[in-house]
């Protein structure tokens, strides 16, 4: 075997926007083709509003061929409601994977769906479909498909699962989650929005909430980075937005008026700028813009992330030196790409000398030559072959900023560590990082996610950074946080360059959305593995996330309850996805609140940042936690969370 880099070549997708995931995949999963194991990633368009800030059109992206739209979208969706919303609702949009749209905990009091209209984007495309791909359905398709699934008097939920096309087992590459006994986005769903038929003074909520859903494919169609995430998600937020203004106006609503909206999104990235200017962020804060100027309340709650002890975050601090190391571990028998970036810090101006990354990167596979550490530019790619396929490669890429700077990065890529027929394989181990900079003042590394793309598998095994300063627990054996537990924390995040803050949510980076973390409900300690934001964020990123809600229960209990896939079972579910989810149950109940005030203004809207601090401060004043947080990992502090109608695990009353 002979391993070779070719150096830095012009990328010969250089004239378009394919993103270097897009690429990669393409070389190490469709062989160069479009078309792969019923995948395909020919391009797809982009969101409205998408295509308006990039100027471009399309993107290419993976999703099975039947989801595809094989025809031209209908120019308008056909808006079919059986009851209709009333002009004091508040619409709550979750998007989110394996939504159980017929569960009773998603019903109205006669039987019928909350849901106005959902979007199974991995689903089958449909002639009269308005959606560029995937399957629409209204309320009143909804409603006909529960009651044709009736059987025995009670609603045959895996019936219209099937029916609805929520479970699709006509294609290898359908999605069957809600099959399985608890799904994330049932849990969600429920946490944000759900409520007991059985509890009468529900009632009102029930009616006064209704729901629009978008289903995101399965993680097949995510990719084992999970970065397609923002192409599907960009499409979710405008479609909760646009299918809510149109049912507004086919409600005969007064005119000039709209639902307020707020809207889940419990899905998140472990690499990226952080900055605040990924795409997605970009559209979350046109929508908030136009919100505004529209006097209308729009809330995108977003997690904080679960990755704080995944030792996958670095900062270069290259004013103690020009060069600094670090190692990347890849883990042996892993079936999917292993993936990482590094970027460099805000470059101003457009001249020649600003178009190269400011870092050379020698990169050392663990049996192998070391790259060149000459610094790439925009647009060139450095590969490491293997008897002349490729096993590894380099990307440079310019990331526009804000206004007047830019960023440069590198994206690393290997093909996965277990052969498969797909060609060679990356060798497992510590592949090193040697960093240069002459012209820098910080670097910031991160390893991006590694999902399993196949649900219920263990295909997909996440590499990290490793260095011989930073230790992952205490000398008691229990993970380290960034600051200690205790009633003055001591900062325990000490051993640079791997660092625990900077591990917030990479989609969650921008001040327009309100960003939650998790804490332990029965002492009130941040959990362990909720991510941090930076104290020193770059560009226009979050230096805090917003508030902390519960996400686990506690040291010798598993999780939150929540709603199985089916009605009547329960499941207990732990991480910031699920916080996310009260947090969006507290601003959607607030919001009645405040529809319902004859002076309501704007600025006093639920779930603006400084909504939350005013009752964080309460509930902290309540509480009485017995150790104190630190902003960067709790924001401004811990709130309480809203009830649920669930029976609490103490024996007391429903909450």
């Amino acid at each position: 075997m002979t391993f070779a880099w070719t150096g830095w070549q012009t990328d010969p997708t250089a004239d378009s926007d394919i993103s270097p995931y897009v690429q990669w995949l393409k070389e190490v999963r469709f062989d160069g083709s479009v078309q792969k194991d019923g995948l395909s990633i020919e391009p797809l368009p982009l969101s409205p509003m998408a295509a308006e800030l990039t100027g471009r059109t399309h993107q290419a992206a993976p999703l099975p061929g039947f989801a595809r739209a094989t025809g031209t979208p209908a120019a308008d969706p056909l808006i079919r409601l059986t009851w209709m919303p009333d002009a004091d609702n508040a619409v709550v949009g979750i998007i989110d994977s394996g939504i159980a749209l017929s569960h009773a905990r998603f019903r109205r009091l006669d039987g019928g769906s909350r849901f106005l209209s959902a979007w199974l984007q991995g689903g089958a495309w449909r002639e009269e479909s308005a959606v560029p791909f995937g399957r629409e359905l209204f309320r009143t398709e909804i409603d006909q498909l529960m009651f044709r699934a009736i059987a025995a008097g009670t609603i045959d939920e895996a019936d219209f699962d099937r029916q609805a096309g929520a479970s699709e087992y006509g294609d290898p590459r359908g999605d069957r989650r809600l099959d399985n006994t608890a799904t994330h986005g049932t849990a969600v769903a429920d946490l944000a929005a759900g409520y007991d038929l059985r509890q009468s003074q529900d009632d009102e909520l029930r009616r006064r909430l209704p729901l629009i859903a978008v289903g995101l494919p399965p993680n097949a169609s995510m990719g084992a980075s999970g970065n397609f995430l923002e192409f599907f998600a960009a499409h979710a937020v405008e479609y909760i937005v646009d299918r809510a203004d149109r049912i507004w106006r086919a409600c005969a609503l007064p005119e000039g008026g709209a639902f307020p909206i707020i809207i889940n999104l419990s899905y998140g990235l472990q690499a990226g700028p952080k900055d605040g200017h990924m795409l997605i962020e970009r559209i979350i804060r046109a929508i908030n813009t136009k919100a505004e100027k529209a006097k209308r309340p729009i809330r995108v709650i977003l997690p904080a992330g679960n990755h704080l002890l995944s030792e996958g975050c670095a900062r270069f601090d290259f004013g103690e030196g020009f060069e600094q190391s670090i190692d990347w571990r890849l883990k042996p028998d892993d079936q999917t790409p292993n993936f990482a970036e590094l970027w460099s810090d805000l470059i101003r101006g457009d001249s020649p000398a600003a178009q190269a990354h400011p870092f050379g990167l020698v990169l050392k596979p663990p049996s192998g030559p070391a790259s060149d550490p000459v610094p790439g530019t925009d647009r060139q790619m450095n590969t490491l072959n293997l008897d002349g396929k490729p096993v590894a490669r380099i990307y440079c890429r310019k990331h526009e900023g804000g206004a007047g700077w830019h960023r440069m990065s590198y994206f690393l890529c290997t093909a996965p560590t277990l052969r498969s027929d797909r060609g060679v394989a990356a060798p497992a181990g510590s592949w090193s990082w040697t960093v240069s900079a002459s012209r820098a003042e910080y670097g910031y590394a991160y390893v991006q996610s590694d999902q399993n793309l196949t649900y219920g598998s263990n295909t997909g095994l996440l590499s990290s950074f490793a260095h011989p300063d930073f230790d992952a627990y205490d000398e008691f054996g229990r993970p380290t946080d960034v600051a200690s537990y205790a009633p003055h924390p001591v900062d325990t995040d000490t051993t640079p360059p791997m660092r625990r803050r900077g591990t917030i949510n990479t989609i969650a980076s921008l001040e327009e959305a309100r960003v939650i973390g998790s804490y332990r409900e029965t002492d009130g300690k941040p959990s362990a593995f909720s991510s941090s934001a930076a104290p020193d964020p770059v560009g226009d990123g979050r230096d805090q996330p917003t508030c902390l809600f519960p996400g686990e229960g506690g040291p010798a209990r598993f999780g939150l309850m929540a709603a199985g896939t089916k009605s009547g079972s329960a499941a207990l579910m732990s991480g910031t996805s699920f916080s996310t989810a009260l947090a969006t149950r507290a601003v959607s109940q607030a919001m009645l609140a405040w529809l319902d005030r004859p002076d309501r203004k704007l600025k006093d809207a639920p779930g603006s940042e400084d909504w939350f601090r005013e009752r964080v401060e309460a509930d902290e004043e309540q509480s009485r936690w017995p150790g104190s947080t630190v902003p960067e990992k709790a924001g401004w502090g811990r709130m309480q969370a809203p009830g649920t109608g669930r029976l609490r695990r103490d024996g007391g009353a429903p909450s």
